[in-house]
């Protein structure tokens, strides 16, 4: 079926944030004594929203009033942040103008807060009308539930088999699958999908031109 949408992952598909999602953390766990991290290490615990990230990271059994705590105050760090070294992946920009001018509808859902992937949005991709930007919301199952996959399909008037879901990890693919939506991964960014690969994913796409090929 003819693609008429596109939903992307943000963090490791469209915008390389780990260094300063990296930062804030290790903002966080200075102030309170605890182990810093390697990027390395924060590149296996992020994908799964702010709580289970920090939760990951701290890597000692917690109270649930001290993580939330500790959440929130990662939340304030990393807002005030957001830009210091992220950056647009290379190709994107020029992928963005050729689906903009083939009139694909564009939007954005990730496991990161509502709140903080609207702002890197805003300040990352703003020339291109991603609609709507979706980040994990309290009242919202995350990735890979469906859910917020099927709110996207309504707000773009498309079936879910015409919207091709992109992304770099597995939550992506799986949330394609269960939303009935064509799954593509890809292999830069954070290489997820490319050091762990699941059965039956197929070819990845290597460069952001190769997204390209699905647009029918």
């Amino acid at each position: 079926m003819p693609i008429e949408g596109i939903i992307f992952d943000l963090d490791g598909t469209l915008v390389h944030t780990i260094e300063d999602i990296a930062g804030a953390a290790n903002v966080l766990f200075a102030r309170h004594g605890l182990p810093e991290h390697d990027i390395e290490y924060y590149l296996k615990w992020i994908g799964s929203g702010a709580v289970k990230f920090i939760e990951r990271a701290h890597g000692k059994p917690v109270g649930k009033e001290q993580l939330m705590a500790y959440v929130a105050e990662f939340k304030e760090i990393y807002a005030g942040n957001l830009h210091d070294k992220s950056r647009v992946y290379e190709g994107v920009p020029e992928l963005l103008d050729a689906l903009v001018d083939r009139r694909i509808k564009l939007s954005v859902l990730s496991n990161k807060p509502h709140l903080l992937t609207r702002e890197v949005c805003a300040y990352y991709l703003s020339d291109w009308p991603f609609d709507p930007v979706l980040g994990q919301r309290e009242e919202v199952p995350r990735k890979p539930d469906p859910a917020a996959a099927f709110e996207i399909a309504e707000h773009m008037g498309a079936a879910p088999g015409n919207i091709l879901f992109v992304g770099d990890s597995d939550n992506d693919i799986l949330t394609a699958r269960a939303a009935g939506m064509v799954p593509l991964g890809v292999s830069w960014g954070y290489g997820r999908l490319r050091s762990n690969p699941m059965e039956g994913l197929g070819t990845l796409a290597k460069h952001p031109s190769e997204i390209l090929e699905w647009i029918h």
